[in-house]
């Protein structure tokens, strides 16, 4: 295990980016097109029979069933891309393999569900230990919850015990995060579907940089939103001035470049932090991949 430092982990992300954008863009293009087809096919007549019907409740339950297979269908995809982005990017020069990431993509996902649902409940096992533990100081059970706080039926220790447990569950759902983050890549790297290969394999290399990793995923956070809103703010200004001048083009423009200049970093970064997070703490001979 080697301990990660921020700036080796800017370093392997922003390297990722240079090296595979392209192939990132490209694959995320074809899920789009591909998805969007898929809806206006499966979900286009259901718009169109709930429309002439809405007070069908059969027509309505029809429109849940194909939503519902319509998303998993669009996750299963969705993640078959990061399987793939992830697996070109660690082993260049490889030819797609479209049915390993069909299936590591779909069980990488659903490993992570269960993790996070199981810490969940934990922690709802927590907070419920420590309700009956501080209720009857702390007016009850309820004393921990937002209703209480929002009546005023809470006093001043009440108020920072509550604002505490919750920063301690922010903090450990933070933590969570950043010892699963390298799950992923581990799954493309080493190609197989078994998402509790990726779980343990992140856990244990992350244990020299748990922290670094979470400090470094609040920096991304951070700079992300402020990037977010000055760029919103300047495109906004354009778009505003374009639509108060009736120039229906000129919205266009400015709503396809504040997608280029907002959405595709931000997209394109999602993709690589858990790579660079990767590179970072587990460096092989292949070093000079993205380079």
């Amino acid at each position: 295990m080697i301990k990660m430092s921020i700036g080796a982990a800017f370093s392997e992300t922003f390297a990722f980016i240079r090296t595979n954008w392209a192939q990132m863009l490209a694959w995320t293009a074809g899920a789009v097109v591909l998805l969007a087809l898929l809806g206006y096919l499966v979900l286009g007549s259901t718009f169109t029979a709930m429309a002439m019907a809405p007070a069908d409740p059969s027509v309505a339950m029809g429109a849940v069933g194909r939503m519902f297979l319509f998303g998993l269908f669009a996750a299963v995809v969705l993640y078959a891309v990061c399987m793939l982005v992830w697996r070109s990017g660690l082993h260049p020069g490889e030819a797609p393999n479209f049915g390993w990431a069909l299936q590591a993509g779909p069980a990488f996902a659903f490993g992570m569900f269960v993790v996070f649902i199981a810490a969940y409940i934990v922690v709802m096992i927590l907070a419920f230990v420590m309700m009956l533990i501080f209720g009857a100081a702390f007016a009850g059970a309820g004393g921990f919850s937002p209703t209480a706080f929002q009546s005023g039926a809470m006093g001043g220790g009440a108020i920072a015990l509550m604002i505490v447990f919750y920063l301690a569950i922010l903090v450990f759902f933070l933590w969570l995060f950043g010892r699963l983050s390298v799950a992923g890549p581990v799954m493309a790297d080493r190609l197989t579907r078994n998402p509790l290969t990726g779980i343990t394999e992140s856990w244990r290399i992350t244990a020299a940089s748990q922290w670094t990793i979470v400090g470094f995923y609040v920096l991304v956070f951070i700079l992300s939103l402020v990037y977010g809103l000055v760029a919103g703010m300047i495109f906004g200004g354009i778009m505003g001035a374009a639509a108060s001048g009736g120039s229906g083009v000129g919205a266009i423009i400015s709503i396809i470049l504040m997608a280029l200049v907002v959405y595709v970093p931000q997209l394109l970064l999602s993709f690589a932090l858990p790579v660079g997070i990767y590179r970072a703490i587990a460096p092989r001979a292949s070093a000079d991949v993205f380079s």
